[in-house]
């Protein structure tokens, strides 16, 4: 028995969207261009024990500056002050001699600076490394500070030190610095006005040519 042609319809077209919906579905395992794999569900990363602790940064060692007595050569300041005339020794500053002596050869002035009623004007400190001397003036004070410790490394080579006199400008003057007998030695000027906020109270040469006439004037 024949279907009638309205009534093939129907079914060609339940038949068509049956394949359609097969297309569709694909089984484990297929694959397509159409096909694509369930992403699996992404676990959050947890933070690990090691990673909430602290790393601890290990900074670079470097070795302290220490200093050490140096080798003064007392003969040779013995001599030099031996060698000074008498004259000229007794109207300079008096410093005392022998093991109550600073540590170091003291270098002044070899006259009384700005000296008043007959006596010295220099204020004069010994100290455990070496002395300190104050030299009051017009345009500027002076300050003389002699010391026998040398800084540098532990086991750093010791570097030579020459006779030259070093100058150097600062804010409220100038210093110069030497050697002598094994001791440093740094004379220190400070002006007592400034012009247009500098120092313009000594020159290099000036300061340069105070620090050579200093003398010896006293020693162990």
């Amino acid at each position: 028995m024949s279907l009638p042609r309205f009534a093939l319809a129907p079914l060609m077209l339940a038949a068509g969207l049956s394949l359609a919906a097969c297309d569709q579905v694909r089984l484990p395992g297929a694959s397509g261009p159409d096909y694509a794999e369930p992403k699996a569900a992404e676990e959050t990363p947890q933070p690990s024990e090691e990673g909430t602790e602290t790393a601890e940064v290990e900074l670079p060692v470097r070795p302290e500056s220490v200093s050490a007595d140096a080798a003064i050569d007392w003969e040779a300041a013995r001599r030099d002050l031996a060698s000074r005339p008498l004259e000229e020794r007794e109207g300079a500053f008096q410093v005392a001699s022998g093991e109550a002596a600073p540590p170091v050869p003291v270098f002044l002035p070899s006259m009384p600076v700005g000296a008043q009623s007959g006596e010295s004007s220099v204020r004069f400190q010994p100290m455990s490394d070496g002395y300190y001397a104050f030299i009051p003036g017009d345009k500027y004070d002076t300050v003389v500070n002699g010391t026998n410790k040398v800084m540098g490394a532990p086991g750093e080579a010791k570097a030579e030190r020459g006779d030259a006199f070093n100058f150097q400008p600062t804010t409220t003057g100038a210093q110069v610095s030497f050697s002598r007998y094994g001791a440093d030695y740094l004379v220190e000027y400070e002006c007592k006005e400034l012009t247009n906020g500098l120092p313009t109270c000594i020159t290099q040469d000036e300061a340069v040519a105070f620090a050579e006439e200093l003398v010896i004037s006293g020693t162990r």
